[in-house]
This record gives structure tokens, C-alpha cells and sequence, in this order.
């Protein structure tokens, strides 16, 4: 017989077995969440599709540097004041509290990994894509609920120039 804790286990299991959200037509698919590693990293799979160029705005992380590993396509980075041009193979790191973008360019589809050190923030991905929210990406740049919960959470937060 299963108490409710087992339930509740058995659960967070099963939400990681849906490792794969699309938010806004970008794939984020969790590759090794941050508590299979001591919270000490996690790697997330960004899939920008293929067609039209596609973005990640300015932001910055106050917890997390970054590993990105451009897999596959073009991409344009900003990282501070700096603009970055990234292909395969290209690996850049971005140090936490430091601004930055992507953006894949041209038409074909673009993927990179993403280190994030320490781990915890492939749950940002996870939350969102279990969301009920229609536009994403509106709701995170104009809804004041969705921002102020995101930066208490992750220490995330858009730049607005």
C-alpha cells in the first residue's frame, strides 16, 4: 500500500519524465536536472525551430553562470556591451549578474546546451511549460504577477533598455 508520501515522490518523478516544454516555438528540453547533481549544474537543450529567426531577450541571471554550446545553426549573443557571433561548435561562458541575449539567425534551426552552475534553474523552464498561459513571453514582459514571482524564484530578471 502507497502513503501519500510515496504519491507525492511518485509524482515529482513523473514530471520529470516530461523533460521537453515549448515555450513561445522554442524546445527546452532537460537533459540532467540540477538535483541528479547535487544541485552542482544542470543542462538544458534550447531547440530555436527552423524558418524564421527567433530570440531570447536580454536578461540575467543572479544566481547561474553559464556554459552555451552552439550544436547546431548561427547565432548573434550579447553579453554585457559586447555582440557575439556564435556556430557550431562555438562555446562561450556568461558570468551570473551580467546581461545577455540570443538570437538564432537564418533560416535553419538552431540548438545549443546550456550549462547553468549551480543547478535549480532548469525548474524555470519546467514551471513555465507547465503553465496554462497562452504567450509566454508576453505574460513574462507585461504581466507584473508573472515578473515579480519569476525574479522572488529564480533571481531572473528582462532587461528593458
Amino acid at each position: 500500500m502507497c502513503d501519500k508520501k510515496d504519491i507525492e515522490v511518485f509524482s515529482q518523478d513523473y514530471d520529470k519524465l516530461n523533460r521537453q516544454y515549448n515555450l513561445d516555438g522554442i524546445i527546452y528540453k532537460i537533459l540532467v536536472f540540477g538535483d541528479q547533481t547535487e544541485n552542482k549544474y544542470s543542462i538544458v537543450e534550447i531547440t530555436f525551430p527552423q524558418g524564421e529567426e527567433s530570440e531570447i531577450p536580454l536578461h540575467k541571471h543572479g544566481n547561474e553562470a553559464l556554459i552555451i554550446h552552439v550544436i547546431e545553426g548561427n547565432f548573434l549573443f550579447k553579453y554585457g556591451k559586447e555582440t557575439l557571433k556564435g556556430n557550431k561548435d562555438t562555446v562561450l561562458r556568461f558570468e551570473k549578474d551580467k546581461s545577455h541575449s540570443y538570437r538564432k539567425i537564418g533560416k535553419d534551426q538552431g540548438k545549443l546546451l546550456v550549462t547553468y552552475t549551480p543547478g535549480g534553474f532548469e525548474n524555470f523552464f519546467r514551471e513555465l511549460g507547465l503553465s496554462k498561459m497562452d504567450d509566454i513571453r508576453k505574460s513574462i514582459e507585461f504581466d507584473p504577477i508573472i515578473v515579480n514571482l519569476l525574479e522572488s524564484n529564480y533571481n531572473w530578471r528582462f532587461i528593458f533598455d
